[in-house]
């Protein structure tokens, strides 16, 4: 997957992380997929028709949540403007219930109201700005729908967890503050929250799942 893309690109997705040779900054990069998998979970246990659900993969990066999304949904969206190293994935694990799709192609494709879910894994802050992104989720749900994120709180542990990984680019335009106080305010309100490894100063990502309003 890294080859297939720039180095830019492959930092920006993190890919380096997930098999990184520092055991703390490998279990950080699986950690945050482990605990929007339980939330994922959680969503779907209070469904009661999770098996036929659609959902949306909204910057999906290498793909590495989409075994698990279609665990319980029938259909799945993988949304990213570098598709490659999720092409690889799907052709490996045989991903049929996913299709791949850039934003604009998702913008144009996906009607109101058709997703249950929208997954969107540290991608938002990358959008700057991010506007035009939240009203697209919220038209894009349904009333019943569920929008789970997680977001970097680019907090000091944070940006020395970033140098200690090797990355020294800029990716970020925003943090998990203040990206999830822009979701509040384009129509959606907060069910559940965690902040791993843990609260306060030692918080590194928010995973949050919201709902519309």
């Amino acid at each position: 997957m890294a080859g297939s893309v720039s180095a830019e690109d492959r930092d920006e997705m993190a890919i380096p992380s997930y098999l990184h040779r520092n055991p703390a900054m490998r279990w950080m990069a699986w950690r945050r997929l482990e605990v929007v998998a339980d939330f994922y979970r959680r969503i779907n246990a209070a469904k009661d028709s999770a098996s036929g659900q659609t959902v949306m993969d909204f910057g999906c990066g290498t793909g590495v949540l989409f075994d698990e999304l279609g665990q319980s949904a029938n259909k799945i969206y993988g949304v990213d403007i570098v598709l490659e190293p999720a092409r690889i994935l799907v052709a490996e694990w045989r991903l049929e219930k996913v299709t791949l799709l850039s934003p604009d192609e998702a913008r144009y494709r996906l009607k109101p109201n058709s997703l249950d879910i929208i997954v969107a894994a540290e991608v938002l802050e990358h959008i700057d700005p991010v506007e035009s992104t939240l009203r697209f989720f919220r038209e894009r749900l349904r009333e019943s729908g569920t929008l789970l994120v997680s977001l970097p709180t680019e907090s000091a542990l944070y940006r020395l967890g970033r140098r200690i990984a090797g990355f020294h680019g800029h990716y970020h335009e925003s943090n998990a503050a203040t990206i999830h106080k822009q979701i509040l305010a384009a129509g959606f309100r907060a069910v559940r929250l965690k902040k791993i490894p843990a609260p306060g100063p030692l918080a590194i990502y928010w995973v949050i799942a919201y709902q519309p309003v």
